[in-house]
């Protein structure tokens, strides 16, 4: 019944914004898409149809929500779920119930297979947008595997631009940025530095502390090549936030005093287009990423460990036009992983892993159809893997040494069709299957080895955009998982006296809908956006027949929000709804506990001086009701956080 109600509430809000967008006279004003592509230019862009099934961040948005890092620039993207604790992963971000694995990521089209713990810390000044690509039927974002991706476009200023910032708050957290930015007839750049910290709240071994610099930019050395360049650094430190003291934790984890004292990270990545013909372009990518951290757990079985890892990705797309109406396209991709000493929970295994991927791509454009057709295999080589998933897949298990050994070979097969009833109105759907592989000596609880997941995964969704009235994408979504690789009951305890759960193969069903609206300025005063995700997850345990909720995911996650501006005067007001859903990782009595079904209420109010309005100083308010709720077990979000700030653009 609640599917129910709200699949008719999205009807309506869907009626009534078509409504808006339909002139007097009944004919529908047409506007321009931001959708709108030319892969001789854009290789790599994933399939049109899958458009309805894309989120986008933009750097306005980032600003006048105040988000200090990556994380917090997607806390209002649709349907993203955030769950924060003070483990070595500090917060991890999900949509569609999409954990275990959780989501993949990519810098600039560069796919990241270990990025998670540079999410929290990327600060948000340096990014352009964030495409959140929701389905899991991706094909040019690396090897992305069929788990959905996070792709983060570096900063770019159209006009000459340098400003600074500052801001501090709460638990004497700061944070203080200087860019420097421009975009010209045959090129761009953007520079800039940036530092914050934090003590975090009070007897949590919770401070915090990084500062880095980064450089972007690109050329049009002629026209028929192009080159792009990025390159950032950070380093800093970090103490891991214990559990709350009376709360239900691992009372090993609440003795403990560890942190990250240093850690590093580096990225260089680049980019060339050449148009070759007329008909054909080739687009090549390439990324080396490094990370060096050190751990220090100083109480309860004090230990050291250097958890470094370094990966390198090369990628290739051939986009070949033919009779101005079909695309092919045929894409590569190799990524190598090394950890010397392993990472997180299981240092001391070394871990080298190579990942290639064939694709092969088709797209004809008719009248007003745009159909699409797509195929992927994907494989590893494990030079060396023992004992430690350096990405979370829902348990700690033991594993056998593998050396030298090939992995199965993973397809993913796409089909997919957009229909322009007009400029302004857009009808999607897409079809995908996928595989996906346990980690090679995977066990379950009983000593067998786990099976290769298959997943189906279907989207269909209609676009509505009006210069005038704003934008509205409403959709629905079912994905089947057979054989998921999903964290069961069983379980364990390890040397240090946690409780580690082992996986399973588990039959998941997911299915939903999405909505995300965004009206234009209104009087050109306010403008409003709101977004819903409301879905069911069913999960059959192993070896039983009947299916129940799959209770660690919540059903419903929704947004909304204004912005306005008023003379000098600006203001956001945004709040996000997550309802309840429950989990027993880290739990000290292994039992299932209440999270979420909690509201988070942030707002900022600005103000701009000067002659020039080149100085905003503002204040800002996140949880200003003041909600200690959990996404985790036994981590409870600290409460109202105040900070003021000012920026200035010379």
């Amino acid at each position: 019944m609640q599917m129910m109600r709200w699949t008719l509430l999205c009807a309506v809000v869907l009626a009534a914004l078509v409504s808006a967008v339909v002139a007097d006279d009944g004919v529908i004003i047409v506007t321009a898409t931001p959708f709108e592509r030319n892969l001789l230019e854009t290789p790599a862009a994933e399939s049109a149809s899958l458009e309805a099934a894309t989120s986008v961040v933009g750097a306005e948005q980032i600003l006048r929500q105040n988000a200090a890092t990556l994380t917090e620039a997607l806390t209002y993207a649709p349907g993203v779920h955030i769950e924060t604790r003070g483990r070595k992963y500090k917060s991890f971000n999900s949509f569609r119930g999409q954990i275990y694995p959780y989501p993949t990521y990519s810098l600039g089209g560069i796919w990241q297979r270990e990025f998670s713990e540079l999410a929290y810390v990327l600060p948000a000044s340096q990014i352009e947008q964030v495409d959140v690509l929701r389905s899991s039927g991706s094909l040019f974002a690396g090897l992305g595997d069929i788990t959905g991706v996070i792709n983060v476009t570096p900063r770019r200023y159209a006009t000459p631009t340098t400003l600074i910032e500052a801001e501090g708050g709460t638990f004497n957290s700061w944070r203080l940025g200087a860019v420097s930015g421009n975009t010209t007839s045959n090129g761009w750049y953007t520079a800039g530095v940036n530092g914050s910290a934090t003590d975090g709240p009070s007897g949590r071994n919770a401070a915090e502390h990084n500062h880095g610099g980064y450089v972007f930019g690109g050329a049009q050395i002629s026209d028929r090549l192009y080159l792009e360049g990025r390159v950032f650094a950070v380093e800093g430190a970090r103490e891991l936030m214990t559990p709350d003291p009376e709360g239900p934790a691992l009372n090993s984890l609440k003795n403990r005093r560890e942190e990250y004292d240093p850690f590093n990270a580096f990225h260089l990545g680049g980019k060339a287009v050449l148009k070759e013909s007329p008909s054909a372009t080739l687009e090549v990518t390439a990324g080396y990423t490094s990370r060096d951290y050190h751990y220090t757990r100083r109480e309860f079985k004090p230990a050291e460990a250097d958890e470094d890892d370094r990966e390198y990705t090369l990628q290739a797309v051939q986009a070949l036009v033919f009779n101005e109406v079909n695309t092919l396209r045929l894409g590569a991709v190799y990524n190598r992983w090394v950890a010397p000493e392993g990472k997180r929970s299981y240092t001391g295994f070394r871990q080298d892993i190579e990942s290639w991927g064939l694709t092969l791509a088709d797209e004809h454009q008719f009248e007003r159809v745009t159909l699409d057709a797509g195929l992927r295999v994907v494989t590893d080589y494990y030079n060396d893997f023992s004992g430690a998933t350096f990405n979370i897949n829902g348990a700690s298990r033991d594993f056998k040494t593998v050396t030298d050994e090939w992995g199965d070979p993973l397809l993913t097969a796409t089909l997919g069709a957009k229909l322009d009833l007009t400029r302004a109105l857009n009808l999607y759907a897409h079809l995908a299957g996928g595989q996906r592989s346990p980690e090679p000596g995977a066990l379950k609880a009983d000593g067998t080895d786990l099976s290769k997941e298959t997943r189906i995964m279907a989207d269909a969704g209609i676009r509505i955009e009006s210069k005038e009235k704003g934008a509205l994408t409403a959709g629905a979504f079912y994905v089947l998982r057979n054989d998921a690789i999903t964290k069961t009951d069983e379980s364990g305890t390890d040397a240090d006296g946690d409780t580690f759960y082992f996986s399973d193969n588990q039959d998941v069903v997911q299915y939903g809908v999405e909505c995300e609206a965004k009206s234009a300025p209104i009087a050109d005063i306010v403008s409003l956006f709101v977004n819903a995700t409301l879905m069911s997850s069913r999960l059959t345990p192993a070896g039983e027949s009947d299916s129940q909720d799959y209770r660690e995911i919540p059903d419903f996650i929704g947004s909304a929000g204004l912005y306005s501006n008023l003379g000098r005067w600006d203001a956001t007001l945004a709040a996000k709804y997550v309802s309840g859903y429950e989990n027993n990782r880290f739990a000290q009595d292994k039992q299932y506990h209440d999270l979420g079904d909690f509201w988070a209420l942030n707002a900022t109010a600005g103000y701009t001086l000067g002659s020039e309005k080149n100085t905003r100083v503002y204040v800002a308010a996140a949880n200003i009701l003041d909600d200690e709720y959990s996404t985790v077990v036994g981590w409870s979000d600290p409460g109202l956080r105040l900070s003021v700030g000012a920026r200035h653009m010379f």
